[in-house]
């Protein structure tokens, strides 16, 4: 594939994520759902042009989402979590490939989710305090239940994306060559 080519895919792919990002501020209430939708499309350009190419259109996606779109949720959303994830889910599946372990690859994905909530718990908690219920900072349950509700939800997550992209390999990217 050319580099112009290349360019062309990731551009595509970073106006796609935008478009999906901005779909927020015409439904606030699904901002979560639509940056999840926009975090697929980087695995497009790592599929068809590479780790780097992916890692660029998703930083710009990121960028364009954060200074130029009224509702910043999804926006932060997608930084937080869903631009990048692509592309250390195809490296690490990579990595599962090689060493044939495919428990030390989940390790890994649920290990690098869990980095990713927390921080994105103490940027809310550090922005928002006054937001958080005093019950729920102060009990031992809630922050449990919640990370335990989060992991169920990453594994389903995992799950379809890596269902979909089986199907973008078998269906769409040889078309694309």
């Amino acid at each position: 594939m050319s580099q112009t080519q290349k360019l062309t895919i990731s551009a595509m792919v970073t106006a796609l994520c935008v478009l999906c990002l901005a779909g927020s501020a015409l439904l606030p209430r699904v901002s979560l759902s639509l940056a999840a939708l926009a975090g697929l499309f980087p695995a497009v350009a790592v599929l068809a042009c590479g780790y780097a190419w992916a890692a660029g259109a998703s930083a710009a996606a990121a960028i364009l989402a954060l200074l130029v779109l009224p509702e910043k949720t999804a926006g932060v959303w997608f930084v937080c979590f869903f631009g990048h994830y692509p592309i250390w889910k195809a490296w690490i599946e990579g990595l599962q490939e090689k060493t044939k372990k495919p428990v030390l690859g989940w390790c890994w994905k649920l290990a690098g989710f869990a980095l990713c909530m927390a921080l994105l718990y103490l940027l809310f908690r550090a922005l928002f305090l006054s937001a958080i219920p005093y019950d729920f900072s102060q009990s031992a349950w809630g922050p449990a239940v919640l990370i335990a509700a989060l992991l169920a939800a990453f594994v389903v997550y995992d799950h379809a994306f890596s269902v979909i992209i089986a199907w973008f390999r078998s269906r769409i990217l040889p078309k694309l060559h």
